[in-house]
């Protein structure tokens, strides 16, 4: 039979539950390489609050980290404002890595309850209880650079000044068909956090409006075979000068971008945004079947190698995610103003000018 745990008693726990996005696509040495990193930005994000050791217990989950907060009411949100170090501190590591491989996000879910502590089968101080177990299925929820709490978490910090008319609701159904009430925090001014709509609560309208707001009245470059272009995707020049001032440096990235006459904007996958470390400058509103979904927006430059196309800096991206589409971008009407494409039908030849 297995050993049981030790109980030592009942406290109310603060969980900041998160794991590494992506993790298993990485190669072995990087997932070490990563875990090594979060390790460190969790522990120095914990620390700044000083909540003290014997209040604090780090539970490690593999590709991730769970940080139990025991008795610590104050401030009363140290929970969030551990989480937003933990993503702004990322951020900047993102910025410094040389490889995108070293680059990573993370999801995040926040919960509280009275739960056991407990000692584990390695002697440590470890968490058992319906608040923990929550934390983790409210996590599962968000996508990456989230924030998701839950309602115990939510009652205490919705009536403060700092967080009035910051969080988003949800219902979510998890394990054993529980039904959750779900928070996500979307507070304006923190470059660092994803405000998009979670995949797991987006509606179709949501998902249309994440693949270039294509109008089906549009004469979109899809229906002239789907012109394909080679991009780089890079800081604005402003931005790659102060980087420089400081010892940054930092290479483009070569994706492939579709060109569509449909998109009012130009949109990059997310991946694409963290990857190259891009500014992001707010957030837009992308309005599809009478439907608004609110996306980041960043400021980056896109160069056009092997073609005479000038390139474009600075230019406005909007993250989103590009579901079924085998390209990183979308060239959208606001940068196909500034060029003139002729479509030869006959021959399916397409010439571009600046």
């Amino acid at each position: 039979m297995p050993a049981k745990k030790r109980k030592l008693g009942a406290a109310w726990a603060e969980h900041i539950f998160l794991d590494v996005v992506g993790y298993s696509k990485r190669t072995i040495e990087s997932q070490t390489s990563v875990i090594n990193f979060l390790n460190k930005i969790v522990r120095d994000s914990v620390r700044a609050h000083e909540p003290g050791a014997d209040r604090t217990i780090y539970i490690p989950t593999g590709d991730g980290i769970c940080v139990t907060l025991l008795n610590v009411g104050d401030p009363y949100d140290i929970q969030m404002q551990i989480a937003l170090g933990i993503l702004k501190r990322i951020r900047e590591h993102n910025l410094h890595a040389s490889d995108e491989q070293l680059a990573f996000e993370v999801r995040i879910g926040i919960n509280a309850n009275r739960d056991n502590v407990v000692v584990d089968i390695n002697g440590n101080r470890n968490v058992a209880g319906a608040g923990i177990n929550e934390a983790s299925r409210i996590m599962n929820k968000a996508d990456g650079g989230q924030i998701l709490v839950g309602n115990p978490v939510f009652e205490t910090l919705k009536s403060h000044n700092e967080y009035v008319s910051s969080f988003r609701p949800y219902s979510a159904t998890v394990k054993h068909g529980l039904l959750l009430q779900v928070h996500q925090f979307v507070g304006n001014g923190r470059p660092f956090l994803n405000v998009s709509v979670p995949n797991a609560f987006q509606t179709p309208a949501d998902i249309k409006a994440e693949r270039g707001v294509r109008s089906t009245k549009g004469r979109s470059a899809l229906r002239l075979g789907g012109l394909r272009i080679r991009a780089e995707i890079a800081w604005s020049e402003a931005e790659a000068k102060l980087a420089e001032s400081v010892g940054l440096e930092r290479k483009p990235l070569a994706i492939m971008a579709l060109i569509d006459t449909g998109a009012s904007i130009t949109v990059i996958n997310p991946q694409v945004a963290i990857t190259c470390g891009l500014l992001r400058t707010g957030y837009t509103n992308i309005s599809s079947v009478g439907h608004v979904a609110e996306r980041p927006e960043y400021v980056g430059s896109i160069r056009f190698p092997g073609s005479d196309l000038k390139a474009l800096d600075p230019v406005r991206l909007v993250a989103c995610p590009l579901p079924g589409q085998d390209v990183a971008c979308i060239l959208g009407r606001d940068i196909l103003e500034k060029w003139r494409l002729v479509y030869d039908g006959r021959t399916g030849n397409v010439q571009i000018e600046d």
